[in-house]
């Protein structure tokens, strides 16, 4: 099954979250960027804008909530999907999320079978 071509941006501190997606992503010939911090993520997203920001909600600098709160607030990447992530989660997590204004939720450990059909689906909301 082909997929529509989108670009996701990764914001996460996990190694292997971050060998998951570029190893999900290449083997779909879906462009990936990762970073590791959310200034570095902001400061991306000054200039591009991806169509998917998966965002780690437990960061070492600003966590995904103040994140997503700054992409928000500065009017960055405005057309992007923005999908909370996190392996630390309560049964509240997901309501959670949602209404702190994410567009999507994917939990840790992440279902490499799924990913990319989820996250093609959050594209075409």
């Amino acid at each position: 099954m082909s997929q529509a071509p989108f670009s996701v941006l990764l914001v996460d501190d996990d190694p292997d979250v971050k060998n998951v997606f570029e190893l999900v992503m290449s083997h779909h010939q879906l462009p990936l960027t990762v970073m590791t911090d959310a200034e570095s993520a902001l400061d991306y997203l000054r200039d591009h804008e991806p169509d998917v920001i998966v965002l780690d909600i437990f960061l070492p600098d600003l966590d995904g909530y103040q994140t997503l709160n700054q992409i928000r607030k500065q009017a960055l990447a405005p057309s992007s999907c923005v999908v909370a992530t996190t392996a630390y989660y309560t049964n509240d997590t997901e309501q959670d999320v949602y209404q702190r204004g994410f567009d999507g939720y994917l939990p840790k450990p992440l279902d490499t079978n799924k990913l990319v059909d989820y996250l093609t689906q959050i594209t075409k909301r």
